[in-house]
């Protein structure tokens, strides 16, 4: 079964890209375009979160604070993305697994979402 990744992105021509990089490389792709759906757990838990910095209404460092701090997500890996320079350390303090920056080079974006969801299924066995 193919692993599933959330994205939350809100720009539109962004959230085509990750699908189709992500479908490409077999995973499973739910896109939602703002924090709040998230915060409402309007959303299918997946194996990896994708979030963007900014979202439309909340910044996305306060999401990953927020899956972070709830029972059934706090284990499942978070993936930080943004074009701040500084995200690395914003990134680390809000409890996120790993970031990336924009623009990013794909095949290292895949080692990435590969490591985080192989890391996951052996802490999980």
């Amino acid at each position: 079964m193919a692993k599933k990744i959330l994205v939350a992105d809100d720009d539109p021509g962004i959230q085509d890209i990750f699908k189709l990089i992500l479908e490409s490389a077999g995973y499973t792709v739910e896109v939602i375009s703002n924090g709040e759906d998230i915060l409402r757990d309007n959303y299918t838990i997946p194996d990896l979160f994708l979030l963007d910095k900014r979202l439309s209404g909340i910044d996305g460092l306060d999401v990953c604070i927020y899956l972070k701090n709830q029972e059934n997500t706090s284990h499942i890996p978070i993936v930080m993305i943004s074009a701040n320079p500084g995200i690395g350390a914003l990134s680390q303090d809000a409890g996120a697994d790993d970031f990336i920056e924009k623009p990013f080079d794909v095949p290292h974006f895949l080692e990435m979402i590969e490591k985080h969801l192989n890391k996951k299924t052996r802490l999980s066995q």
